[in-house]
């Protein structure tokens, strides 16, 4: 959540002409770093990602799978392109506290198997569960609602007041 924190502060101070090729820049590098890991004379760049991310990796990680870090990276880079500067930092605050939140749900109900999706919706979310997405959202819940209620849109507060 820190990374993700961090990159949204980024993306509210630093200007678009100096986020956006920053993070294409990142997103650039990370992916070369994938592709190259497993090449033939590249086995050094494998061994230093398992020292240093080692135990963070995913199973399917070590094994030759593309690191989460490649997917979030180019999340920020898109998010941070198609919409604007406020409504990007948010979404990725909301993607910095809803994914570990989710993940640490889904781990502690993984053995609650209706609620597993094991080959996936369309190829999409495989060996997840509904559980781990709804302690993501109900975590995320409280700080929309905070968030939200004190923007102010126009320069005025958008709750209303009692008059």
């Amino acid at each position: 959540a820190g990374f993700g924190l961090f990159f949204a502060t980024l993306n509210q101070l630093l200007p678009r002409d100096i986020m956006i090729p920053g993070m294409t820049l990142l997103t650039t590098c990370t992916l070369a770093v994938e592709l190259l890991r497993y090449r033939k004379g590249f086995g050094w760049m494998n061994d230093a990602m398992h020292f240093v991310l080692g135990g963070t990796l995913r199973k399917q990680e070590m094994e030759g799978k593309f690191t989460g870090s490649f997917y979030y990276f180019l999340g920020v880079t898109l998010t941070s392109y198609l919409f604007p500067q406020s409504c990007a930092s948010l979404g990725i605050c909301q993607l910095a506290l809803a994914d570990p939140s989710a993940s640490f749900f889904g781990r502690q109900t993984r053995h609650v198997y209706w609620s597993r999706i094991e080959n996936g919706f369309f190829g999409i979310g495989r060996n997840k569960g509904i559980l781990g997405f709804l302690g993501g959202a109900a975590f995320c819940f409280p700080f929309n609602y905070y968030v939200l209620n004190i923007a102010k849109f126009g320069g005025a507060s958008v709750t209303a007041t009692a008059t």
